[in-house]
C-alpha cells in the first residue's frame, strides 16, 4: 500500500493541564523521519483488531472530515476538540499526542486521526554552572513509542464513501468501561474486528467439540486452518465454509455451529480490513501446539496439511504421538 501524505499536524493532549495544546502550523513533510513515522503508523491501522464501518453523511463529525481538505489546520482542531471533550470525561484516559493526517491511497483521499500515548523513558540532561558540567539522569514522561508500533487508538476514513477502519480502547467513564470512540465520538456502530469474530467461532467450536466428543486439539487445528483458508479464498470469514472444514460429515454439528456463532455476535458480512490476506498469513498461517511433555511446535499450514511431513497418531493407550518426517537438516538457534 503506497501512502502519499498531503498534510499532517500534531496536537498535544496533556491531561495535567486540562486542555489540548493545538498547533497552528502543519508538520514539515519534507523531513524523512516525519514521513516515515506517519506512514508506518497509518499502515499499522489495518490489523486483526481493526473494526470497520461507515459514517453517515449527516453527522457533524463527517462534515468536519470533509472540510479538512479545504481548511486543514482549523478543522483538525475542531475534530480533536470534539474527541477531547468526550475523552477528558474518563478518569483513566492518559496523556497523548494526536496526529491528524490527510493522505492519498490509489487516488482516494483519506483522513486519519492517530492517538499515540506517552511512555516513560530515561535520558540524560546536561547542566553547566560555576562548578562545571553536571550530567544528570532524568525521567521523561512524554516519550512516544517507536515508528514500528501501532497507534494506541486510530481512525482512518475514506473521504469518498466515509467507510472507516478503527482501533479503539475501552476507558472508564463514571466507573464503567466504555467503547467511547465509536459510541460517542463518531457515533457509529462498527462491525466486529477479525479478532472478535475469531474469538466467537473459537468459543463455539470448543463447546460443540466437547458436546460431540471430539479431541480439542483436532478441533482447534482444523479451525485455525479453516480460518486461514476462508480468508485466503474469500477475503473475509465465512462461517459456513468454516463449519464444513471443521465438522466435516457431522451435519448436526455444522448446523449448530452456524446458528450459535450468529447468536454469539459473529457478523458474517463484516467488511474486511485492508491487507487482510497479509494479516491472515501472519496470524493464522501457522499452527502452534503445546504438548503435555513441555514440547512446543510451530508448524506452517502447508506443512501441517502434508502427512509426509508431520503426522499425529492416536495410540491405543489414549496418548498421542507426533511424527515429524523427512527432515533434511536440524538447526539449533540460540
Amino acid at each position: 500500500m503506497d501512502i502519499y501524505l498531503k498534510k499532517a499536524i500534531l496536537h498535544i493532549i496533556d491531561r495535567e493541564t486540562g486542555s489540548p495544546v493545538f498547533s497552528q502550523q502543519e508538520l514539515d513533510l519534507t523531513k524523512d523521519f516525519v514521513r516515515d513515522f506517519l506512514q508506518k503508523k497509518i499502515k499499522k491501522i489495518s490489523s486483526a483488531q481493526t473494526k470497520t464501518g461507515q459514517l453517515t453523511e449527516e453527522s457533524l463529525f463527517s462534515q468536519n472530515l470533509k472540510q479538512c481538505q479545504e481548511n486543514f489546520v482549523e478543522e483538525s482542531e475542531r475534530l480533536v476538540q470534539r474527541w477531547f471533550d468526550i475523552y477528558a470525561e474518563s478518569e483513566e484516559a492518559p496523556s497523548a499526542d494526536v496526529f491528524v493526517v490527510l493522505y492519498e491511497v490509489d487516488t482516494v483521499m483519506y483522513l486519519a486521526l492517530l492517538k499515540v500515548n506517552y511512555r516513560d523513558a530515561y535520558t540524560h540532561y546536561v547542566e553547566a554552572d560555576e562548578a562545571g558540567i553536571d550530567n544528570r539522569l532524568i525521567l521523561n514522561r512524554a516519550i512516544l513509542g517507536s515508528k514500528s508500533q501501532k497507534a494506541d487508538e486510530a481512525l482512518a476514513v475514506n473521504l469518498t464513501d466515509l467507510t472507516y477502519e478503527l482501533i479503539e480502547k475501552r476507558y472508564e467513564f463514571s466507573g464503567k468501561k466504555e467503547w467511547y470512540f465509536s459510541g460517542k465520538v463518531i457515533e457509529s456502530v462498527p462491525a466486529p474486528s477479525l479478532e472478535d469474530n475469531v474469538k466467537v467461532i473459537k468459543k463455539v467450536a470448543k463447546q460443540l467439540g466437547k458436546k460431540f466428543e471430539a479431541e480439542e486439539f483436532d478441533i482447534m487445528a482444523d479451525l485455525k486452518e479453516a480460518v486461514y483458508d476462508t480468508i485466503e479464498e474469500k477475503g473475509r470469514l465465512d462461517h459456513e465454509m468454516i463449519a464444513e472444514k471443521v465438522f466435516k460429515e457431522n451435519i448436526t454439528a455444522k448446523l449448530a455451529f452456524q446458528e450459535e456463532v450468529k447468536e454469539q455476535g459473529f457478523i458474517p458480512e463484516a467488511p474486511p480490513v485492508k491487507e487482510v490476506q497479509e494479516i491472515s498469513e501472519k496470524k493464522f498461517g501457522k499452527q502452534k501446539f503445546r504438548l503435555s511433555n513441555g514440547i512446543e511446535l510451530i508448524v506452517p499450514v502447508d506443512v501441517y496439511r502434508n502427512p509426509d511431513l508431520i503426522e499425529f497418531v492416536n495410540n491405543p493407550d489414549g496418548t498421542i504421538s507426533v511424527m515429524i518426517k523427512n527432515v533434511d537438516e536440524v538447526l539449533n538457534r540460540l
